[in-house]
């Protein structure tokens, strides 16, 4: 691969847009956004594109909304940072979006896809985008999740954790008012935990179509799992607990002084 490249002025008209677009969706309100702040302050930093191709034109690598923004100001130009015709342009994107943080995690999965179907091994992907095999296998699943998840992962309305839990409701309807329950209260994994209790304690019936959803979302305020405290021994709901994990020796001191009483909670 030639990665040579040099800074110039390309003329917007001979620029189309990335064959590997990255980003679900463009914002428009945020493309008048960057609109407005580049002609106020100019372009604070070039965008890439490769070529020029065997047409004269140039294809976009990254920055494709300053792009958009510049042809949204008439701007007969744009400053560019052109590579080579033969430089990876789905390879120099996902960089370029890593180093800005700037995909969310529905995105990071598509262009995730992209290398699985190029061939890529699990292995050298993690590589690339600088995670885990665990980290790549966990993006890959959301996209098997259905639509209105999807919609929750690529908007940030809901934490991924509590998307996890609520894959597991199979009940499209009542997914979806959790989903809109979750973003509205900030509902964490430990709540979503018990919603999921809920609904599988009684899925037959939910399926069934014997309740409706307003009643199922009535009984589940009546629904309560409780957990023994390990230090109290006292009963509390599920979503006030927390999980620990110890260190063999620190665990055997944690016993000694319960047993010892001087720390345990009168």
């Amino acid at each position: 691969m030639n990665a040579s490249t040099n800074y110039q002025s390309i003329p917007t008209a001979l620029i189309s847009a990335p064959a590997h677009q990255l980003r679900d969706s463009i914002d428009p309100g945020a493309l008048g956004e960057l609109a407005d702040s580049m002609a106020a302050e100019g372009l604070h930093q070039p965008i890439g594109v490769r070529g020029p191709l065997p047409d004269g034109t140039y294809e976009v690598v990254w920055g494709h909304r300053r792009l958009l923004a510049a042809r949204l100001l008439s701007w007969d130009s744009i400053p560019a940072r052109t590579f080579a015709p033969t430089f990876d342009p789905l390879l120099a994107s996902v960089s370029e979006n890593l180093q800005r943080t700037d995909l969310n995690p529905l995105e990071e999965a598509h262009a995730i896809q992209r290398f699985v179907e190029r061939g890529q091994p699990i292995v050298a992907i993690a590589r690339l985008f600088r995670r885990s095999d665990a980290w790549i296998r966990e993006r890959l699943l959301l996209l098997g999740l259905p639509d209105d998840l999807q919609r929750a992962v690529a908007l940030r309305t809901v934490p991924l954790a509590v998307v996890r839990v609520l894959s597991e409701i199979d009940h499209a309807e009542y997914r979806r008012e959790l989903i809109a329950e979750a973003a509205r209260t900030g509902a964490t994994a430990a709540t979503a935990e018990v919603w999921r209790a809920h609904y599988l304690s009684d899925r037959e019936r939910i399926l069934g179509n014997r309740l409706a959803v307003q009643q199922i979302i009535t009984d589940r305020a009546t629904f309560v799992i409780t957990y023994p405290c390990d230090w109290c021994g006292a009963l509390h709901p599920y979503e006030l607990t927390v999980s620990w994990r110890f260190c063999k020796g620190c665990d055997e001191q944690l016993d000694r002084a319960k047993l010892g009483g001087s720390a345990k909670p009168g």
